[in-house]
């Protein structure tokens, strides 16, 4: 056993010095592959799934934002082309051979998590963890989740600014949002117009299927003030220009801080009203816009609607062009 051990530390090392490319890493938007020894897998998994990725997306059936896909160390070259990488050891384990393994791409630091950039591949994330036992890791990861998530992120939107924006840009929409709203904001080709008023100030764009949907509209800040006020209002204005309700289903809210402010954000669930012909729903996500030197507020919010299947790209797609958006001032 120790005589294989060695082995594999030293095919692992030989493959982490040929291995390094200009490819481009590759995601599906939700995996991160975690190298940890095969021992220690089971302990592992559900430290990352219940701490670090346990937030979900309600559509309404609950999504992970990320999935953490276990893998075995001595197959650590097999994942050289994913987006997110992790190597993670813990001292107590009977296999050392990760914890060899994490000291050698580290050389040595006393730090328990760092982060390698495109070591295999070009904007690949390897993130490298250590950690005495599995309660040490479960600290670890609780000190620095937010940090952990924002380069995730990061890298997520690169790759959606890639991906999703491939066949160009709707100018003709996004000039319109600065027209009507100042909002500067990239809007996918194949979006069209749906519906529009100067008087009531919003823009109802959409796209097929899979079914999304982008409003925008200009509302009173006041409206807006609590979270139970605000999400009255969303389900008022939704009704009278989309036709759906805002549920009241796990809804949850966050403060997003972008490069130029912070924004607040909601998530939420919505419905068509109960004497629709169609009765369908899915997973809503609105942005809060405040207007310099004003008692207004810019909401955009984005709806997804495909029934029965996986909703999680498609949120990330609207989390990408929406997150990015910011007010001309």
């Amino acid at each position: 056993m120790f005589a294989k051990k060695n082995n594999n530390i030293i095919s692992l090392l030989f493959l982490l010095l040929i291995n390094c490319s200009n490819e481009k890493a590759t995601t599906n938007f939700r995996d991160v592959h975690i190298y940890t020894s095969l021992i220690d897998q089971h302990r592992v998994e559900e430290i990352f799934s219940n701490q670090l990725f346990d937030f979900k997306y309600y559509t309404p059936r609950p999504q992970s934002k990320y999935q953490a896909q276990m893998r075995n160390l001595s197959n650590f070259a097999d994942g050289t082309v994913n987006s997110a990488i992790m190597l993670v050891a813990l001292a107590d384990s009977q296999d050392s051979l990760g914890m060899k393994l994490v000291n050698r791409l580290g050389n040595n630091s006393d730090e328990n998590i760092l982060l390698i950039n495109n070591y295999f591949s070009e904007n690949q994330l390897l993130f490298i963890m250590k950690a005495d036992d599995i309660d040490a890791l479960s600290f670890n990861l609780e000190m620095n989740k937010d940090w952990i998530l924002s380069k995730l992120k990061e890298n997520e939107f690169d790759k959606l600014m890639d991906y999703s924006f491939r066949s160009g840009v709707n100018d003709s929409i996004s000039q319109l949002y600065q027209e009507i709203f100042n909002l500067d904001i990239s809007i996918q080709k194949d979006y069209q117009i749906i519906k529009e008023s100067d008087n009531e100030r919003y823009l109802w764009i959409g796209r097929g299927y899979p079914y999304r949907w982008i409003l925008v509209y200009e509302d009173i800040q006041s409206h807006y003030n609590s979270k139970e006020s605000t999400y009255r209002r969303l389900d008022e204005k939704f009704s009278n220009i989309l036709d759906i309700n805002a549920l009241p289903y796990e809804v949850q809210y966050d403060l997003i801080r972008t490069e130029e402010d912070e924004l607040r954000k909601i998530y939420g669930v919505y419905g068509t009203k109960t004497d629709s012909e169609n009765v369908t729903g899915g997973p809503f996500i609105s942005y809060f816009f405040d207007i310099p030197e004003t008692n207004k507020v810019l909401i955009a919010s984005g709806f997804v609607n495909f029934p029965g299947k996986d909703k999680v790209f498609h949120i990330k797609e609207l989390e990408y062009m929406l997150e990015t958006a910011k007010i001309i001032k």
